[in-house]
């Protein structure tokens, strides 16, 4: 195998996520063009072939689902439903934090995706901390945790690109959605386990609660008809995948099975835009997350023709040569983890490491299952970092002065305590 040419695709992974994060210029951007470089010159792809890597399904899925959940933001459902949720338990202080965490799980489930449901949580959230005389830090960890399981629903943000990944793999061919739901099942029980501990650890320290919440104003007619029409949208989604596990082969199934979930969210936008229930505009300027895809496009580009050049053979002999089978999903979560820190878990870890798992599986006899959900736990777990968008969110909207800059490092400590967590428990599993 030729090492130069796998020492540049390397080398231009590195240096788009460096120079990103040094000059602040978006790193797909960075990415894109060295992989046009790369594609082109070195490999001597043809313009057709090196476009065939774009992810044009994940784009128009990710595109849709958030103008869908735009219009609820928009408009104010989203925020009405979590105040109305947040006042019913305004008696309790110490259900109020598993609200937020159960609250946190529903709505980056339901398509929004982790970094977007953290930005339309830790406002409200965090706002309450003083009015209720609760620790931020808890409060703060109930959504971080909430949106790192929600975030690997198969119906979110990062449960669609996993599972389009995946499948793209000639391996997993229609196994991708399947596989990622049963990474979120263990990434369920790992970070809810993690939160029963520190949240038991936390009301130790808990004070009676004081102050007022005051009444949520009533839905208007816009938001009762936002909040029908979402949950039209999500039963008719369910509604077709089980419809398309349980019909016998034929029309019919083949029907449901093909009918993405994209293209319902996609007549529901219409519906949306036929009841004027917001403005288009505002929503593709606010809520489309332009960076986050031109991030991944780049990167995808980059990783695609990385593997053109063989890097993902290399990389996969590399670990099965030198590391242990016991220690390969503990090493995954590890990289993972560190990897989050300093970049997109979805735009940089997943294109990066997923591709990985189909060779490592099959050489090494592992579980793929395992693989995939150690990789992703392992990096979501790094989402509460202040260096990454959900920590920081959290800690820029803490309205209680004392404990502003005691969560920059708290945050980072549950940073290091999820990445060491998620690499024991898969080195415990690796030795069963």
């Amino acid at each position: 195998m030729n090492m130069m040419k796998l020492l540049i695709p390397i080398s231009a992974i590195i240096l788009s996520i460096i120079v990103g994060n040094r000059y602040r210029i978006n790193t797909g951007i960075i990415a894109g063009s060295l992989a046009t470089v790369i594609g082109i010159i070195m490999l001597q792809m043809t313009a057709a072939d090196f476009f065939s890597l774009v992810p044009s399904k994940i784009i128009f899925t990710v595109t849709v689902i958030t103008i869908f959940y735009g219009y609820l933001s928009e408009n104010g459902t989203l925020s009405a439903v979590i105040d109305y949720m947040i006042y019913a338990l305004k008696g309790n202080a110490r259900m109020l934090p598993i609200a937020i965490f159960i609250l946190s799980i529903l709505i980056s489930a339901i398509g929004i995706g982790a970094p977007t449901a953290t930005a339309i949580l830790a406002p409200i959230v965090m706002s309450i901390a003083p009015r209720i005389r609760q620790s931020s830090l808890l409060l703060g960890v109930s959504v971080s945790y909430g949106v790192c399981i929600g975030g690997n629903f198969i119906l979110s943000q990062g449960g669609i690109i996993a599972s389009s990944i995946i499948e793209g793999s000639s391996v997993f061919t229609g196994m991708g959605r399947n596989m990622m739901f049963q990474a979120f099942l263990l990434s369920t029980l790992f970070f809810s386990s993690l939160y029963v501990m520190i949240y038991v650890l936390s009301q130790r320290k808990a004070v009676p609660m004081s102050g007022t919440l005051e009444k949520p104003a009533p839905l208007s007619t816009v938001q009762k008809q936002s909040l029908l029409l979402m949950a039209v949208c999500l039963i008719t989604i369910l509604l077709f995948a089980l419809l398309s596990h349980f019909l016998p082969k034929g029309p019919l199934q083949f029907f449901f099975t093909e009918f993405d979930l994209s293209f319902i969210i996609l007549i529901g936008i219409f519906v949306e835009s036929a009841l004027h229930l917001a403005h288009f505009p505002d929503i593709v300027k606010n809520h489309i997350p332009t960076q986050t895809l031109i991030f991944f496009t780049g990167m995808t580009l980059l990783m695609g023709v990385s593997i053109r050049a063989g890097i993902v053979e290399w990389l996969s002999s590399l670990v099965q040569e030198n590391i242990p089978q016991f220690f390969v999903c503990a090493i995954l979560a590890l990289f993972g983890g560190i990897m989050s820190c300093f970049s997109s878990t979805l735009s940089v870890v997943i294109p990066v490491l997923f591709p990985l798992v189909p060779s490592i599986a099959s050489k090494m006899d592992l579980n793929p299952v395992l693989l995939y959900s150690a990789i992703f736990i392992g990096s979501t777990g790094a989402g509460i970092s202040p260096f990454s968008t959900g920590g920081l969110l959290l800690i820029s909207n803490c309205q209680v002065r004392e404990e502003y800059h005691s969560l920059w490092n708290k945050f980072l400590l549950l940073c290091g305590i999820n990445i060491f967590a998620a690499f024991a428990v898969f080195l415990l599993i690796g030795q069963l």
